[in-house]
Formats: structure tokens, sequence, C-alpha cells
């Protein structure tokens, strides 16, 4: 597949202001959560300080956004559920936003709609290029594969997009790998397939915001490679590309930026089922630590520390490699327990400051009743949460 990622460039969109509150999803709240293993978490128990605001002069309470939307396999590419993600961002006001497999479509639709909010400058790397599930009947996605780049229908895109209430600069697309040799294990027989190519990349920018004007917010949003194989070659993959953002996001830390990475990271927390995650968590994060240098959004929700994994010590740690699962249920009978999407933050003023909370977007009536398709199950706008962050930062 031939990388378009170059061809993409800076677009900086001024919104008016239009009241949503109609599409306001009433009591939209919390995933059901617990395994076979655990009862599910009383509300009382889960800890959501996510929609606090700034604390201080000298501090800032950072809130960021991430969203895995599925809009190619879940929407096609469609729009019409959009306004039940634009509603959740106007109900919780981030700084920064986050979203992973948003076809281009979609992505001119972010741009082009009117938050309550405030103004959002939004910008977008391609993932696939001929991925037509985004493109709707009647597309040729293949007129993509070739070299030519006067012969390329955006509407085949699919990738990552990156927004703020704020001013983007600086555009910087790290390249994660793990191109080569893309497979799954087919669910039904077991068999190796190929998957098509996908690029991946963090979709980065630096950030001007008005409640920061002293500090520079480096946001990054990122999808690391997905699939499951016996082999393991996917979770190498992950892993690898992990340590690379990871890596690659020093430099900018050590230059005092705030740096926020959200995305869909296909891995889990708990260091005994992949290590993926070790390049992001630090190492006083229990069980086992990591060796990176962020703080998870979700990871002094004490809730999930009962979990049988990983086994962290409410009272003794204060870090753990846990937290709410960011897959949205499918049936009032299936309970997940996958944490898959993450906003890691590299700095905090106060550790117990940060907040995670998945929120399940699920299609309503009038009424605000969840609908069910014919089998029984959720009708949703994506199978991930829209995961909400907040960490306290200094404000110089």
């Amino acid at each position: 597949m031939t990388k378009t990622r170059g061809m993409v460039t800076a677009f900086a969109v001024a919104f008016a202001v239009v009241l949503m509150a109609g599409l306001a999803q009433g009591g939209i709240g919390l995933l059901r959560s617990g395994t076979t293993d655990r009862g599910a978490v009383s509300e009382t128990e889960r800890v959501d300080r996510s929609t606090a605001g700034a604390t201080s002069a000298t501090t800032v309470d950072l809130k960021t956004v991430s969203h895995n939307i599925c809009g190619g396999s879940c929407n096609n590419g469609q729009t019409d559920k959009l306004p039940y993600i634009t509603a959740e961002i106007d109900r919780y006001a981030p700084h920064l936003v986050m979203l992973q497999e948003v076809c281009w479509s979609q992505y001119q639709w972010f741009k082009g709609h009117a938050f309550t909010s405030g103004t959002y400058q939004f910008e977008y790397t391609p993932m696939m290029t001929n991925y037509a599930k985004c493109a709707g009947t009647g597309v040729d996605c293949t007129v993509n594969e070739d070299s030519d780049p006067n012969n390329n229908d955006q509407r085949c895109w699919v990738g990552q997009v990156l927004g703020a209430r704020g001013v983007l600069s600086n555009r910087d697309e790290i390249d994660l790998g793990g191109e080569r040799y893309q497979i799954a294990k087919d669910a039904n027989t077991g068999a190796t397939r190929f998957m098509p190519p996908r690029d991946f990349t963090a979709l980065c920018y630096d950030v001007a915001l008005a409640d920061l004007p002293n500090r520079v917010v480096k946001g990054c949003s990122t999808h690391l490679r997905a699939f499951q194989d016996d082999r393991l070659i996917n979770q190498r993959a992950r892993t690898a590309q992990a340590a690379r953002l990871a890596s690659d996001l020093d430099g900018d830390i050590a230059q005092g930026k705030i740096v926020v990475v959200g995305g869909d990271f296909n891995s889990y927390a708990f260091p005994n089922l992949t290590p993926a995650m070790n390049a992001f968590y630090r190492p006083d994060a229990a069980p086992g630590g990591g060796w990176g240098v962020f703080y998870e959004a979700d990871h002094d929700d004490t809730a999930y520390w009962t979990l049988p994994a990983p086994d962290c010590v409410v009272g003794t740690d204060t870090s753990c490699r846990s937290g709410e699962s960011t897959i949205v249920d499918e049936s009032p009978t299936i309970t997940h327990n996958t944490k898959y999407d993450y906003i890691f933050y590299s700095e905090t003023s106060d550790p117990a400051s940060l907040s995670g909370k998945p929120v399940p977007l699920y299609l309503r009536d009038a009424g605000g009743k969840i609908l069910l398709d014919a089998e029984g199950k959720y009708q949703m706008v994506s199978d991930h949460a829209f995961y909400r962050g907040l960490a306290t930062v200094k404000a110089s």
C-alpha cells in the first residue's frame, strides 16, 4: 500500500455555536462491570473525578477524550450516529480529542460541526487508504493501491483524528512500524489469514490552550496493530510499536511539554497478559510496574483492583495497571472486562487527581431507552466506549 500521509494538509476551522441539548443522551452512564469471578461494581464504588474544573491559578485540570468510533466496520462511513459523540464532547468539554477508525467522510463531518463547548480544530491521517467499508457501495477502492497520487479516492480512507479546543501546530506523524506480515487467526476455522495492509502512525501536534498559556501540550492519537494469533506475532508487533511511540516522545517530555497520548492500543493493561504497555506505565504501577514515565487516567480506580488480574493492594499500592473496561457490552447478558483504550499523561502535579471514565454510547429512543436489535443486542455507536480522562497539571 502506498503511504499517503504526506498528502494530508492542515485545516483550521472556526465553528459557529449551535445548541445541541436535544442530542443529550439522558442517563448514558456507566459500563456494567465485573467478570464471572466478581459481581458488578456499584455506582458508589466507581472513581470518576473527570467532570472537575480548573483547580487553582497554579494548576489546571487537563481534560482529554479518546474514542475508537468504529467508523467503517460499525458505521460504513455514515455520519448519522456522530451526534451521539459530539453531544458527549460538548457535555465534557475536553481540551484534547483523540479519535480512531475515522472514515474521511466522518472527519469532514466533525470539522464542519458546530460545537457548543468551544471551537475545536481537527487534523487527520489515514491508516488505510483502500478501506471499502468507509466508501459505501459503488466505490472502487482498488484505485488507491497504485503509486499515482492523482488516482486517490479519499472516500476509502480510514485513520486517526487529533482535535483540540485550541490551536494545533508542528504536525508530527510518528511511524510505529509493524506493517510487515499482518496476519490474524480466523475466529471460525482457526486458520491464519493475511490482513489488508495498514500504515501505523501516531498523529501528534503541539497544542496551544487558553487554559495553559504558559505550557506547550503535545497530543497524540494512535491505533496499534490489532488481531490475535497463536504465535503471538501481533503481540510482538504491538509491543514494539508502543515502545517506539514512548521512546520518540522522550525528547518532547525533556523539553518540558505535557505529552498526552490517547488511543486504541489493542492491549490489556495487565502485565501478565501482555508486555506491550510496559513502555508507558511507570515503575510504581503495580503489580510489577513498567519502564515508562506516563500516568494512565484510570490507574487509581480501586474498584477494579480486586479483579482476578492484576493483584494490586488497596492501602499499599498507589497506582495499578488496571481500569474499567473500554469495550462496550453487546447484550444484557454479556459483560466484558477488556481495557484496550488508554489516555496517558506524561506529568501531573497530583497523581491522585487522575480520573478515567469509559462512557458507552448506546442508541436510544426518544424516552432514553436503549434500542435493541433483532437478536437482543444493544445498538451502539461503536464497540468501544467514549473514554474521558483528566489530570491536574502545573500551569507554568
